[in-house]
C-alpha cells in the first residue's frame, strides 16, 4: 500500500479550522476523511515557504542541529535513551534518539545566548498554521479548546542501532480481545505528528489498525520483542535482523507501509495505529515530534493523561514559561495545568513500559 500524500490544493467538526485549511488550499473533507479511513495523513506546506521565516526548513534544521549537539554533548539532560522505547528515561546510555522538551526556555541557555531563542522559534512552529488548524480539525474541537501537549525532537542516535517494537501508543499488547475492543471504542481525544527536516523513513505503520481488532499476525508482531540496540563498528556490521528495505525480517504483519517523508513533510497519525520504528546512526534524523489533546468537554483529561504525563510536564507549570508562549498557546497550556493539577497526583499508570 503506498501512502496517499494530501497536498495543498474541507466536512468538518470544526467549521473554524476548516474555513482556514480551506484558504490555504486544502481539503478539509479529504483530509478527515483520510485519517478515519487509514489512521494518518500526509501533508506538504506546514513549514514556511519564506526563507527569512524563522519557521523555514534551513532555520529549522540549523536549531535542530544544535539541539542535537549539546543533547549529545550532555549538556540537556531532557533526551530519549537509547535502549528505552518509553518513558522513564533511564541514564545508562550516552547514545541519544530523541531531543525532549524543545519548548523549554532553559535550552536556550544550555545552547549558549549566541544560538538565540531556540524554545521561542519552537514554541511559533508547535503554535503555527496550518499546522494547528489540521490538529483542530482532526481531533474535532476548538483551537482555543485544545490541549498544549508535548513537542520533542527525533534524532538518529550517533553511534547505535535502535528500533522500537511494534505498539499503539495507549493500548497495551497484551490486552484481552475484549479490553482491546472497548480501548478501541472510546476516543482518544489528541493526534500526534511528524514534521520530517530531512528525508525519514523511520516510522512504520500498519494502516487502519487505529479503529479495527488486530488480526493473529499483528498480535504476533504487537507482542514481539524490539532487538537489542547495537553499537555499529567503523566496518558497518550487516544486521540481518532488518532486511535492505527496512522489512524486520519474519515479524512484520501483513500491509505493514514504510512512511517515507521528504524534507518539510509531516505525517499525523493516530496515537492507536500499529507502529514501530527502525533508527540508524548513518541515515541523518531530525524530526518535529509532537502532541495535542482536546480539552472541549473534559471527557479525554483522564486519557491524555495516561499518555502525557508520563513524559514529564512539571517544568510546564512555570507561570514564566506560560508568559513567554504566542497568544494562541496560552489557552491551551491553561488546559493543560488543569488537567496536570487533577491527575498529577493519581495512580494512572503508563500507557506503555520498557519491559
Amino acid at each position: 500500500m503506498s501512502p496517499a500524500i494530501i497536498s495543498r490544493g474541507a466536512a468538518s467538526a470544526t467549521a473554524t479550522a476548516a474555513s482556514r485549511l480551506r484558504a490555504l488550499g486544502y481539503d478539509p473533507d479529504e483530509l478527515l476523511q483520510h485519517y478515519r479511513d487509514h489512521g494518518y495523513i500526509i501533508l506538504d506546506g506546514v513549514l514556511a515557504s519564506d526563507a527569512s521565516s524563522p519557521l523555514h526548513l534551513d532555520s529549522l534544521r540549523r536549531l535542530a542541529d544544535t539541539a542535537t549537539q549539546i543533547t549529545r554533548a550532555g549538556k540537556w539532560p531532557h533526551r530519549r535513551i537509547v535502549g528505552n522505547a518509553f518513558p522513564p528515561f533511564t541514564q545508562n546510555n550516552r547514545d541519544s534518539w530523541g531531543v525532549q522538551h524543545i519548548m523549554n526556555p532553559q535550552l536556550d541557555t544550555a545552547a549558549s545566548a549566541s544560538a538565540g531563542s531556540m524554545s521561542s522559534v519552537f514554541q511559533q512552529f508547535y503554535a503555527s498554521s496550518p499546522l494547528l488548524d489540521v490538529a483542530s480539525l482532526l481531533i474535532g474541537c476548538q483551537v482555543e479548546a485544545m490541549q498544549m501537549e508535548l513537542f520533542n525532537l527525533l534524532i538518529n542516535p550517533a553511534s547505535h542501532r535502535f528500533a522500537l517494537g511494534w505498539h499503539r501508543d495507549d493500548i497495551r499488547p497484551d490486552v484481552s480481545e475484549q479490553e482491546e475492543e472497548q480501548r478501541l471504542e472510546t476516543p482518544t481525544y489528541g493526534v500526534q505528528f511528524n514534521t520530517a527536516l530531512w528525508d525519514d523513513d523511520c516510522l512504520f505503520i500498519v494502516p487502519g489498525t487505529h479503529r479495527r481488532l488486530r488480526t493473529a499476525a499483528e498480535v504476533v508482531a504487537n507482542n514481539a520483542k524490539a532487538p537489542p540496540a547495537v553499537q555499529v563498528d567503523s566496518e558497518g556490521e550487516v544486521d540481518k535482523t532488518f532486511g535492505e528495505d527496512g522489512a524486520w525480517n519474519g515479524v512484520d504483519p501483513p500491509n505493514t507501509m514504510r512512511v517515507r517523508l521528504k524534507p518539510g513533510q509531516t505525517a499525523f497519525y493516530s496515537q492507536r495505529i500499529l507502529h514501530r520504528a527502525s533508527y540508524l546512526p548513518t541515515a541523518k534524523r531530525a524530526t518535529l515530534h509532537g502532541c495535542y489533546g482536546d480539552a472541549s468537554s473534559g471527557t479525554g483529561a483522564a486519557e491524555r493523561a495516561r499518555n502525557v504525563l508520563q513524559h514529564g510536564v512539571e517544568w510546564m507549570r512555570d507561570a514564566h514559561f506560560g508568559a513567554s508562549l504566542p497568544p494562541v498557546l496560552k489557552p491551551m497550556w491553561d488546559n493543560l495545568l488543569r488537567m496536570d493539577a487533577a491527575y498529577a497526583d493519581k495512580k494512572l499508570g503508563f500507557s506503555l513500559d520498557n519491559h
